[in-house]
């Protein structure tokens, strides 16, 4: 199965050695973004749209975050509007504008440092609307981390780019603290090898054990000065698994694999609804309590502690305990709706699956 702004996988996982861009799971995931336009991602991390000729294929370049458009606006008077939802609301009349036209629309980030250096070097103004059509051109050409557009609203597309953004700048961390993880051991590449393969398949285990539902996996791995964080949100129903089209699966793979080689500290939780939801939501409005909309998003929660081996499952009082102590130690009170739920040993595979 393959959807709007999700992966799917069957059954039959198996991780490789790379992160995003890397071999992927060897179940076979299907479809990534639905679109006609086609193209996958290399490892440069950039989309080729081979089924289209270059006239067919638009980019529109997007600001994603309110802070980089304030700058922009006091700098650039293509972005001067009243605020940052009238850029957007412009951006998303744009959009559909283009689409209306019967071209395949792309999009994605504006990066203010990028957008001026080639503006620079073609020789055009930085406030002239040339110079935006050519970033254009460079985001439809090229589409670092860009993604077609399916019809949806303005929202949904700017909480897909920032997850790609986040997922991309948290890997540029993530991979060189693999490596060091790796070093710490006699064969530095055995150790990754063999702490993928237990990786995958404790994780793909966590997933079976979670069964179908909506569900996010928040992970948090302890390095010595720093803190890897990240949460993936994904959607079980049966046999189909339905993740972010932002390679975060992988990547909780690596902060697992981190955790594991250099026995850091860190903790996975795991919040489970019965309600499966395609395609996965970032950010859900919390409902008011007592409404049926509350009722729909009570939660089960489950944890594991990391930094041995593998990661290990914490009883219903260790996770009440972790889940209500505030961060400087003093406690907090439960989340409503929530249930915690002592999690269960997760499976693994010493014979290793990624060779």
């Amino acid at each position: 199965m393959s959807g709007r702004n999700g992966k799917s996988v069957g059954k039959g996982y198996g991780y490789g050695k790379s992160g995003r861009g890397g071999s992927g799971s060897g179940g076979g995931k299907g479809g990534g973004n639905g679109s006609g336009a086609g193209g996958g991602r290399n490892v440069a991390g950039r989309r080729g749209w081979p089924l289209l000729r270059a006239e067919q294929v638009a980019g529109i370049a997007l600001l994603a975050e309110e802070s980089e458009w304030r700058a922009m606006a006091e700098i650039n008077p293509l972005f001067d509007y009243p605020d940052y939802p009238a850029y957007l609301a412009d951006i998303e009349r744009r959009i559909r504008a283009t689409a209306r036209t019967g071209r395949h629309v792309v999009v994605g980030q504006l990066m203010p440092d990028q957008f001026e250096s080639r503006a620079d070097a073609a020789g055009l103004p930085r406030d002239s609307p040339r110079a935006l059509r050519e970033y254009e051109r460079y985001v439809a050409d090229l589409g670092p981390q860009s993604e077609p557009w399916n019809g949806e609203p303005i929202e949904v597309v700017l909480a897909r780019l920032r997850a790609h953004v986040r997922a991309e700048a948290l890997q540029m961390v993530a991979m060189p603290a693999l490596a060091e993880a790796a070093s710490l051991h006699n064969e530095p590449d055995e150790a990754v090898r063999r702490g993928m393969s237990r990786s995958a398949h404790a994780f793909m285990s966590m997933v079976e054990q979670a069964g179908d539902g909506q569900h996010e996996l928040t992970i948090k791995v302890e390095l010595v000065g720093a803190r890897l964080d990240y949460t993936l949100p994904y959607t079980k129903c049966g046999h189909i698994i339905a993740f972010p089209d932002d390679g975060g699966e992988q990547l909780t793979v690596i902060l697992l694999s981190i955790a594991s080689l250099a026995e850091r500290p860190g903790h996975m939780l795991l919040r489970s609804r019965p309600h499966p939801s395609f395609f996965p939501r970032r950010r859900v409005p919390r409902p008011q309590p007592g409404t049926p909309e509350a009722r729909r998003e009570e939660s089960t929660l489950r944890g594991w502690k990391l930094g041995t081996q593998m990661p290990q499952p914490l009883s219903e009082g260790q996770l009440f305990a972790l889940a209500c102590t505030g961060p400087d130690g003093g406690p907090i009170p439960p989340e409503p709706g929530v249930r915690f739920q002592a999690a269960l040993p997760l499976a693994t595979d010493d014979l290793g699956c990624c060779e």
